[in-house]
């Protein structure tokens, strides 16, 4: 269940999207023209959607989803899953799965001694806090 207020970053997208990534593609709709007498039908197009298993470093487990080819390429833009679902906005990931999987990689890393390798600089400032208040003091 969303926390009070993520539920309305949601409600305007469909609801297989808030299943998977989707990075904000859509179902969107058109008109197929006949090259010969140029008539029209309506027809839809579909994001490029596919089961993939990517690897979290902080959950140190496979994570099952639903992502399109765009979001694949944000995650490696992003540097790996974790990092794509930690510092991508709310309103932009537009997803239950992701929001439930954001709450995953901050309890997992407070109980953690620090985040791995390489994610620190990638890490939002309130990822950043959560870790270093899961840090015990000297």
């Amino acid at each position: 269940m969303l926390p009070l207020g993520l539920g309305s970053l949601t409600r305007a997208v469909c609801n297989r999207a808030r299943r998977g990534l989707y990075a904000g593609r859509i179902v969107r709709f058109g008109n197929q023209i006949s090259e010969d007498g140029g008539n029209k039908s309506r027809r839809s197009w579909k994001p490029n959607a596919h089961n993939k298993r990517l690897y979290s470093a902080i959950l140190d487990r496979m994570i099952r989803l639903r992502v399109t080819t765009a979001a694949l390429r944000d995650i490696d833009k992003a540097g790996g899953i974790d990092a794509y679902i930690l510092s991508t906005p709310d309103k932009k990931l537009q997803s239950d799965v992701a929001m439930e999987l954001r709450a995953q990689m901050l309890s997992a890393m407070a109980r953690q001694a620090a985040p791995p390798r390489g994610l620190q600089t990638l890490l939002p400032r309130a990822a950043a806090a959560a870790a270093e208040a899961a840090q015990p003091a000297p």
